[in-house]
């Protein structure tokens, strides 16, 4: 039978990556065979990163980035102010729009979307953090940078609603679609990122 000849170090692999969001059984397993082609000191290298990558990383009490210091180098700096945050959905989301080198503000990380059909409401996401740091901060804008698709859509849209009615004087904005819709904002280039912030959407 199958069973007897497939290792049972490489199903506990397969079966462990497979925890990995969005990583189905296809996915791990490209991933692992690929990882098997590369010399061992390769290999080890991967593996010793990883390690050290999980013994040191933190998620930042105050935004939600994952960074190695708590609170992370960008809630830390002086030269960023805390009037302006930045929402992304991920942790990555924020890092690519880093990449930019033009926003000065901090960011507010959800950890994930609006998205009913998996289960995933509100509640679910770090909404209430959001709204205690723009109490705190006298926060002028707040800047929604959700992914461009009926996820990150309907998780704007809501966030605009609760914002414009729990603070009328705070400016509300959401970037520009020069992002294309069902794109992600991790994978974007640089310069639609710039124009999507530059040309961003306020709310009354």
């Amino acid at each position: 039978m199958f069973e007897d000849y497939f290792p049972k170090v490489i199903k506990q692999a397969l079966e462990e990556l497979s925890k990995i969001p969005t990583y189905g059984e296809r996915t791990s397993s490209r991933f692992l065979y690929n990882f098997l082609k590369l010399p061992k000191e390769e290999r080890d290298r991967i593996l010793d990163s990883l390690v050290s990558l999980n013994e040191q990383i933190k998620v930042c009490s105050e935004c939600g980035l994952v960074s190695d210091m708590d609170p992370c180098r960008i809630c830390q700096d002086p030269k960023r102010s805390k009037r302006f945050i930045c929402v992304v959905e991920e942790p990555q989301d924020a890092y690519a729009i880093e990449r930019i080198e033009r926003y000065t503000g901090v960011y507010h990380v959800l950890g994930g979307r609006i998205a009913p059909l998996e289960g995933v409401s509100p509640q679910d996401l770090n909404i209430d953090k959001l709204l205690e740091r723009i109490e705190k901060n006298a926060v002028k804008e707040v800047i929604i940078a959700t992914n461009p698709n009926l996820e990150g859509e309907a998780t704007a849209n809501y966030l605009i609603k609760l914002l414009k009615k729990r603070f009328s004087k705070l400016k509300v904005s959401r970037i520009s679609h020069g992002l294309q819709f069902g794109s992600l904002v991790e994978l974007a280039d640089e310069l639609s990122l710039e124009k999507s912030i530059e040309k961003r959407t306020s709310f009354p």
